[in-house]
């Protein structure tokens, strides 16, 4: 497989008006909220919860929510590679590592080409990127549409820059980075599959991220750096169902991210509740 060349991005967290106009206090007491703006076309508008690795993470709300919004969300969170690499370089590269072995494990799974998207951010820049976004298909080896209360948000989506990447994320700024929690950034993202599927999606993660994973007891990890500060790095952690709550999870909300853990200033981590936001 090719060298690595896949960072974490952000996530995308999806509030209702009331929640987004005032923000639950665990949240606006343990971090610092950012304005973001609003989108190309006026539908939706974001607030940011940015960390000084340059990850961050994405309250979105729709201003004028459409009939098939599921379809106008790229998904639940996003992975991104650095210049040079282009969006269409690196749907390119993914494209042909699932098409490959050991592909997308039968799960039926691809990415479409790079869609342009923007907002006006709240000092009035234009921010534009590029969103590659993960397509499905029904093979054999899919799992049932039990899994998929949501629609599909097995994969996750591709965010790439135009414009420079520290308009999109003001990692470099202190007002904006530092956080009552003292929270620095992502340490692992979690993926929850069903029993007996961990090989299938382990393949699928490995083409996606273009590495091998970590094996760990009903587990595999991905390590993957941040893109503001290439010492801190994070995980990607893609584990199997084992309790009833896991089961209750999927049968809610679906395979897909499942679990957030951030890293702290004090070392202890720090659990940011993400199950009502997946919507």
């Amino acid at each position: 497989m090719p060298s690595q060349q896949v960072y974490i991005d952000h996530l995308l967290l999806q509030f209702s008006q009331e929640q987004f106009e005032t923000l639950p206090p665990w949240i606006a007491d343990n971090f610092t909220v950012i304005d973001g703006g609003v989108h190309t076309g006026g539908r939706s508008r974001n607030k940011l919860i940015i960390f000084r690795d340059g990850t961050y993470l994405e309250l979105y709300n729709w201003i004028a929510k459409p009939e098939d919004w599921r379809a106008q969300l790229p998904g639940d969170f996003a992975l991104t590679t650095l210049e040079p690499i282009t969006a269409e370089a690196s749907r390119d590269r993914i494209v042909k590592a699932l098409a490959s072995t050991p592909g997308d494990g039968g799960v039926g799974v691809t990415y479409s080409p790079p869609r342009e998207g923007g907002r006006k951010n709240a000092e009035g820049f234009d921010v534009r990127w590029k969103i590659v976004k993960p397509s499905f298909t029904n093979a054999a080896g899919t799992p049932g549409g039990e899994f998929y209360p949501r629609g599909r948000t097995d994969a996750p989506f591709f965010c790439h820059d135009i414009t420079p990447r520290i308009r999109r994320v003001t990692s470099n700024l202190n007002s904006v980075t530092r956080h009552p929690s003292g929270a620095t950034g992502i340490e692992r993202i979690e993926v929850l599959v069903p029993r007996g599927l961990l090989a299938r999606y382990s393949d699928v993660y490995a083409s996606i991220v273009g590495a091998e994973p970590e094996e760990r007891d009903g587990a595999v990890e991905f390590r993957l750096n941040a893109p503001g500060v290439h010492s801190f790095t994070g995980s990607l952690q893609v584990r199997e169902a084992k309790t009833s709550e896991d089961e209750q999870f999927l049968r809610e909300k679906g395979i897909g991210m499942s679990s957030l853990v951030l890293r702290a200033e004090t070392g202890e981590p720090i659990n940011f509740s993400i199950a009502d936001y997946l919507q």
